[in-house]
């Protein structure tokens, strides 16, 4: 794509964007308004599908059959890799990566520069098919989910908590927490987990298979939150 962008009437998609053959954007649904937005400096990978009324940051990026479903916000420089499923009524922040084969359902709220492992499930419905509530997990700024990870209904992660990798987080983690095991139990961060997630560990646009450096965050206004 060039570095004026592209617009149909299904999408918007700013300039210097890499779009592979095969990708989805603007996917029609009942009900839907609005076109989906996707910021300058764009890299969406084969086989990804993203609905209408969808609207994605700059320097966003996206690994192979990647599905974003209708009514999410995602912030700058975020990255969702291969095989996520994001469903609709996410609010999603700066600085978010990631990895694969996550699963986020609607009403999840994740807040900037945190990192999610992979193959961690998010859950919304506490008796899903016996009641109708849905509520979803509230992420705060630089947590840190290890891979593996069950994220249960209506839970509190706080800010700069650390998520040991297979826990089953079923409580409210406080602020600068350590949560591990089945259930998740609670002590404070040891002294050898940095309080903070590293910028330059989330913010670089790099790919393994394509761009290594990216220096151009480094221009840009970035403040933990």
């Amino acid at each position: 794509m060039d570095e004026s962008g592209q617009e149909c009437p299904d999408y918007l998609v700013g300039a210097n964007a890499q779009i592979d053959p095969g990708v989805t954007l603007g996917y029609r649904y009942p009900g839907d308004s609005q076109p989906t937005r996707i910021g300058d400096h764009a890299i969406i990978r084969s086989g990804s599908i993203i609905y209408a009324n969808t609207t994605i940051g700059h320097r966003f990026q996206c690994g192979h059959q990647v599905l974003i479903r209708g009514e999410i916000t995602i912030g700058d420089r975020c990255v969702v890799h291969h095989k996520c499923t994001l469903e609709g009524r996410l609010k999603i922040g700066h600085g978010v990566k990631i990895m694969a084969h996550v699963y986020v359902p609607s009403r999840t709220t994740i807040g900037d520069f945190v990192f999610i492992g992979p193959g961690t499930t998010f859950l919304n419905a506490k008796y899903p098919m016996r009641e109708g509530t849905v509520q979803g997990a509230i992420i705060e700024e630089h947590v840190c989910i290890g891979g593996g990870v069950t994220i249960c209904p209506g839970v509190r992660i706080g800010r700069s908590s650390f998520i040991a990798a297979g826990a089953v987080v079923n409580k409210d983690v406080p602020p600068g927490t350590l949560a591990m095991g089945v259930p998740a139990r609670h002590q404070a961060l040891p002294p050898n987990i940095l309080p903070e997630n590293l910028l330059e560990q989330l913010l670089p646009q790099t790919d393994l298979f394509g761009a290594h450096h990216d220096e151009t965050w480094k221009t840009e206004n970035w403040t933990s939150s």
